[in-house]
């Protein structure tokens, strides 16, 4: 029934974007549900056409969080061009396509997992910072280079129902020239590059 509504929807000359809303109830496999957007009308830059494109350096419909980073990042006038650039996490949604942001920004890129050894080091050395994992103190305020650019994007609740990122804010932001709070940071910025990518969507659509 849902591949059937988003076939309808890319048939529908009306409509310039398609949002799924993630996750999904784990019976739908997101993927699939994913591919079968057409890729000139992902908005969310998901499907792995728009992510092949940012790959190959050819972007169009750009993944909304990496982007909106991106736009962060250029209007605080921070070096990019050969700054050392540290992704922790490698998400479809936000660390693949960071790194792939950065790459072709001109950073020099360090990407960390859940196999990554030696995560401190890797942190201590990153000129910019991008924490996406979803896991409160995943990265602790004192591996943190003095005068580091640092980007949350976790979301947790705490035991008060507090939302938070995955660092330490007030401790973090001792140490960081510049760093994002959760909330209010990244979120934003996601929501308005969704709005762009809707806006390019129907920009290419009607030239």
């Amino acid at each position: 029934e849902l591949l059937a509504l988003i076939d309808k929807l890319n048939g529908d000359t009306a409509i310039d974007g398609i949002l799924v809303q993630l996750p999904l109830p784990p019976h739908i496999d997101s993927e699939t549900v994913i591919e079968r957007i057409h890729p000139n009308k992902d908005v969310d830059g998901f499907h792995p056409y728009n992510i092949g494109r940012l790959a190959v350096r050819l972007p169009l419909l750009r993944p909304c969080t990496p982007a909106g980073i991106m736009t962060l990042l250029r209007h605080a006038n921070i070096t990019l061009m050969g700054a050392h650039a540290v992704i922790v996490g490698a998400s479809n949604i936000v660390g693949r396509p960071m790194s792939l942001e950065l790459l072709l920004a001109g950073s020099t890129v360090t990407t960390c997992h859940r196999f990554t050894r030696h995560l401190a080091a890797h942190v201590a050395d990153a000129d910019i910072l991008v924490v996406a994992v979803g896991k409160p103190g995943i990265v602790h305020s004192t591996w943190i280079k003095p005068g580091a650019v640092v980007i949350d994007v976790g979301i947790n609740r705490d035991t008060q129902g507090k939302i938070r990122g995955d660092i330490e804010f007030d401790t973090a932001a001792q140490r960081a020239a510049w760093i994002t709070p959760v909330p209010g940071g990244v979120g934003p910025m996601t929501v308005a590059t969704l709005l762009e990518n809707t806006l390019l969507s129907y920009s290419n659509a009607n030239p």
